[in-house]
């Protein structure tokens, strides 16, 4: 069963991941959601905040851009954690940052290798 995601005025659908059973088309769907929303970056690509040039002394400038940078992360990591069923949110557990949380969903139901094509 889908459930309607409204995310300001857009309304997405999408079926929380239950597992290995749905992880291909929850994978596509939450991609084009964070895609829509331009925070795919914050899931895909090694994204870390902005370093300050003088270690512990960040300006005006870099304060705003380190707390930009958190801010989408956060809200990259709470679409992630709402399209997850809740026997699923163990896979999350530990992880700091969305890049973090996908790399874990990934690993757990992504197959690599021989091994991996021959188990699914």
């Amino acid at each position: 069963m889908s459930e309607s995601v409204s995310i300001g005025s857009t309304s997405f659908r999408i079926e929380p991941l239950r597992g290995h059973e749905n992880w291909l088309p929850w994978k596509r769907r939450m991609l084009a959601i964070l895609r829509e929303l331009d925070l795919d970056g914050y899931a895909l690509d090694d994204a870390k905040p902005p370093e300050p040039k003088v270690k512990d002394q960040p300006s005006d400038d870099e304060n705003k851009a380190i707390s930009e940078w958190k801010k989408k992360d956060e809200k990259t990591r709470t679409r992630i954690e709402l399209a997850v069923s809740d026997s699923e949110t163990v896979y999350l557990l530990g992880s700091s940052t969305a890049r973090e949380m996908w790399l874990q969903l990934s690993t757990v139901y992504e197959s690599k290798g021989r091994l991996g094509v021959l188990a699914t």
